[in-house]
């Protein structure tokens, strides 16, 4: 297990809308083999988790199973997600664009995704996701 530094950037575009936002927390990271883990408190207090493969992310945000989401992402393939709220269920479904997961000059490990999602055949939004692990 090695503690990481983790700059996220998300933007996200709906429409002709087009937000962006950054946050940096300290977080862990564990490889194996060909898996790569992440784990972090999102604003001090929210538990993400990422399982890292080739071409094959997922990430979940939240432990209380009333609040939380899961995303899955693999390029060129239809994945199931989730959404809970307050106990309340949104299916969803992410087309993956394209993941990248690289080492970078300074030793740092940099992961992208950009990927649409879905609710049914309704466009809801692109977004692009890109995590530095220093």
């Amino acid at each position: 297990m090695t503690k990481v530094k983790i700059d996220f950037t998300s933007r996200i575009t709906q429409g002709k809308e087009s937000e962006t936002f950054t946050k940096k927390c300290q977080g862990e990271l564990i490889e194996s083999g060909e898996t790569t883990r992440v784990s972090y408190l999102e604003d001090d207090q929210v538990p993400v988790k990422i399982l890292i493969r080739e071409n094959n992310v997922i990430i979940r945000r939240g432990s209380d199973r009333n609040n939380y989401s899961q995303l899955h992402f693999i390029v060129g393939e239809r994945k199931d997600c989730r959404y809970v709220a307050q106990g309340y269920q949104m299916d969803l479904q992410s087309t993956t664009e394209f993941i990248k997961f690289f080492s970078k000059n300074n030793n740092s490990r940099e992961l992208q995704i950009e990927y649409n999602l879905y609710s049914g055949l309704y466009l809801i939004g692109n977004y692009t996701v890109t995590l530095i692990f220093t």
